[in-house]
């Protein structure tokens, strides 16, 4: 009987440590590949516009977004307060850096420089 109940705990025990040591590996060692996809997309985009709008997907796990024209790029939580309704937003062709323009000031957002976080690709 306490043979059974050993044998229950320590499989028991594997499979959390299995499950933690995966968690642990993806959080250090993040894979890029849906990054990879959404890099191409903003790359293959020249913009000059002003943004309209922000939007929230909530269908998305609260995915945000910048709505400019008939258009829409995914923005990084940490954006949110350096983005506003109005600014002009640049972006050459085959790069990564969205420039924000407004009365006050010029911000350069680098999706490049924040590949932690992964962005929704369904833009």
């Amino acid at each position: 009987m306490r043979s059974s109940k050993r044998k229950y705990f320590l499989g028991v025990l594997g499979l959390v440590l299995i499950f933690a040591s995966i968690q642990i590996y993806f959080h250090f060692y993040p894979s890029n590949d849906e990054n990879d996809l959404l890099f191409k997309k903003i790359r293959s985009k020249t913009i000059k516009s002003v943004i309209d709008r922000k939007s929230i997907d909530y269908s998305n796990h609260g995915a945000t977004y910048i709505v400019y024209g008939n258009d829409s790029l995914p923005t990084h939580t940490g954006w949110n307060e350096k983005i506003q309704i109005g600014d002009s937003i640049i972006k050459a062709k085959g790069t990564l850096k969205l420039v924000i323009k407004n009365n006050w000031k010029i911000d350069t957002l680098d999706y490049e420089s924040n590949i932690d976080e992964v962005l929704s690709t369904n833009f």
